[in-house]
């Protein structure tokens, strides 16, 4: 080999080796919007079946929160049902995640129904409420809106409400979003990569 073709391949090999670490050391695309610089979030306590359930419980853990109602004719059950085929995916790692489910209609939802509807989805998954006031504290410092809409003649309403769901790190720092609209194959990509960190 000449001079020339032995500088043209080690330039290359360079190149490629400054790809390399510049990929391991980035952090990875996610298909959430990102919160940067996590939120801290504060503990708070709402009521399961089981008894409380705080934040602090899960720590080590990464938590999803998804803000809902039992009732609800088609958001909420989709929701919840990409982010059980998500978790699927990632195989015994599926253990350091922690789906709570948080009803934003106490009226209706008592924590024995909260828990009956998420182990629909996965008996996993916890269910849980609290007062109309313990609920306003928990959804006003994560941004989460709701509100009961008027009921129809037979007493059935709706609520709306955020459709996203929230991902807290193992410390409990909020840091990424899904919104509403996601597939499950992107939300497990997200998982994976923040499962390998």
């Amino acid at each position: 080999m000449n001079r020339q073709t032995i500088l043209f391949a080690s330039l290359a090999l360079l190149f490629i080796a400054a790809l390399l670490v510049t990929q391991t050391l980035m952090p990875p695309r996610m298909n959430g919007s990102v919160i940067d610089p996590p939120l801290a979030v504060d503990n708070f306590s709402l009521h399961s079946v089981d008894g409380p359930v705080s934040l602090s419980d899960f720590r080590g853990r990464y938590v999803i929160l998804y803000f809902g109602y039992t009732s609800c004719p088609d958001i909420c059950p989709d929701s919840l049902a990409k982010i059980r085929e998500a978790l699927s995916k990632q195989g015994e790692r599926a253990g350091e995640v922690q789906v709570i489910f948080v009803s934003v209609d106490p009226a209706r939802d008592s924590v024995e129904y909260s828990d009956v509807y998420v182990k629909r989805f996965s008996p996993d998954f916890i269910g849980v409420t609290g007062s109309e006031a313990e609920i306003e504290s928990v959804t006003r410092q994560m941004g989460i809106f709701y509100q009961l809409n008027e009921p129809d003649d037979g007493g059935f309403y709706t609520v709306d409400h955020t459709a996203s769901a929230l991902l807290l790190d193992r410390e409990g720092n909020l840091i990424l979003t899904w919104p509403y609209g996601l597939t499950p194959a992107q939300m497990e990509d997200d998982l994976r990569a923040l499962l390998r960190r």
